[in-house]
């Protein structure tokens, strides 16, 4: 399942149907999937801690050799030992979770409690099959493969086809100047990005509660998800100009089912889905900087709840990116921030009185600063702000869930700190198998699909749904 079920659910299908899904929109947490976060079989390959390639140690934010790391196909070495040769990777994250009001009633599968909440696999437990190698440096092969468990409300542990890269990259020399050449194949859209900043799931925050609600309004961009594959073509010009160009298209029905992904919500892409990225990067002294922009076409067609299936839906995607790092010694800044804005031509759900509108538009801007000490002990502080077309029947009213005044705009104040005590050390008695990060998050609701109280028109306010979550985050 992607990472953005829930957000889709009232975009996909609206009005009376919308009431009948709140309680699966709450159990967006336990479904989403999470891409590579410093995988053990990547350090001993490396032969570095994990605060070699990781912010703080853990989760996707990466340095500037991380994203060298990451360009270069997973493909350098240097890790002494057998270690080195042993790609398999675990990670697990039980967590705790308790909101501010009580839901209207406890989310199947997680006891009759309604506002306090423990999960064993907090966001999803996942197996990773992670290696690179560089061939004599003529050439190189490098990938990971990402296999999810998710715990089904009230039934058994279910595997499912998650994130996976799988990279091959040519070096080569220009007189003075280099180019690296590569090739992605990746099942989420811009998911071969080695800057991390983008979509499904590399924006703060990196692990989040696993009981929702969550806001109703996303960028088509994350909501494919895992649904999708795409190929893309990329170069690096003297480890500095990042420019990629790629196109997808949706996974068959009958695939889906054997990798055990849900169906879209949006929709299958027709034909294909273009997809372009261009970064510029910059190093000087204690300093690191980048800014890039990207743009994807999504045309959509077999749309849940269309007239017909070959009646169409296009969504335009395009936004502008930006990493700052700047160390001081041991210690770390970082502000990571991205932009998207959406054109929706929405034909087929205007046709079939799914939207009230022919054309509507989604604004999302993320921001967050990072503070880490020694890569150990670490603070976050994190803004995001969606905001769109007033639609009452793709926004309908729904308790919970829903939106009273048929209006996806939300905003929300996101608090961390942490502790990763083993991401940047290779002298403790587990190194490479053994990292993990304790963190307390707080997530502050200033507004909530449109409004900040009776928000839902059930009486529900934006505060009820602040989150506090104590959680856990191993990777062996």
């Amino acid at each position: 399942m992607p990472r953005t079920l829930n957000v889709t659910i009232m975009r996909a299908l609206v009005g009376p149907r919308a009431a009948a899904l709140a309680a699966a929109a709450l159990l967006f947490g336990c479904l989403w999937v999470r891409p590579a976060d410093a995988l053990p079989s990547f350090a001993a390959q490396v032969g570095a801690p994990c605060s070699a390639c990781h912010i703080g140690g853990f989760g996707p934010q990466l340095t500037p050799f991380g994203i060298a790391f990451r360009a270069n196909g997973y493909t350098w070495g240097g890790g002494p030992g057998p270690w080195a040769h042993i790609p398999v990777n675990l990670v697990v994250s039980p967590s705790y979770q308790t909101q501010a009001a009580a839901q209207p009633a406890a989310p199947t599968g997680y006891g009759a409690s309604t506002n306090n909440f423990f999960n064993l696999l907090g966001s999803g437990t996942s197996v990773f099959i992670a290696a690179g190698h560089s061939f004599g440096g003529q050439f190189g092969i490098g990938g990971f493969e990402q296999i999810g468990f998710i715990q089904t409300p009230g039934g058994p542990l279910v595997a499912s086809e998650a994130t996976s890269d799988l990279a091959i990259t040519k070096p080569i020399t220009l007189k003075d100047h280099s180019l690296l050449l590569g090739f992605h194949f990746t099942n989420t859209a811009s998911g071969g990005d080695p800057y991390n900043t983008l979509y499904n799931g590399f924006a703060f925050p990196y692990i989040i509660p696993f009981i929702g609600p969550f806001p109703s309004a996303n960028p088509a961009i994350a909501t494919l998800g895992t649904t999708v594959y795409g190929m893309s073509l990329y170069a690096l010009y003297d480890n500095s100009i990042y420019a990629e160009a790629g196109l997808y298209q949706s996974w068959g029905p009958n695939t889906l089912t054997t990798m055990n992904i849900g169906a879209p919500s949006l929709g299958m892409i027709a034909g294909g889905a273009p997809y372009f990225r261009l970064a510029r990067q910059h190093s000087w002294g204690s300093n690191f900087l980048e800014v890039g922009g990207m743009y994807m076409s999504i045309p959509l067609q077999n749309v849940p709840g269309a007239l017909t299936t070959t009646a169409q839906n296009q969504y335009v995607d395009w936004g502008f990116d930006a990493t700052y790092q700047h160390t001081y010694g041991p210690n770390i800044l970082a502000i990571t921030s991205n932009i998207l804005f959406e054109n929706q031509t929405l034909t087929a759900s205007q046709a079939a009185g799914l939207s009230s509108n022919g054309m509507n538009t989604l604004t999302q801007f993320r921001i967050a600063a990072s503070y880490y000490w020694r890569s150990t002990y670490g603070a976050t502080l994190a803004f995001t702000s969606t905001t769109g077309s007033t639609d009452p029947t793709v926004y309908a009213p729904a308790s919970l869930t829903g939106s009273a005044g048929g209006s996806p705009n939300s905003q929300a104040i996101v608090a961390q700190i942490d502790w990763t005590p083993f991401g940047s050390d290779t002298t403790h008695a587990g190194y490479p198998w053994l990292n993990v990060r304790i963190g307390l998050q707080y997530t502050a609701y200033l507004s909530f699909n449109g409004g900040t109280t009776n928000y839902d028109g059930s009486g529900r306010n934006a505060g009820d749904n602040n989150t506090l979550m104590l959680f856990t985050w191993w990777a062996f």
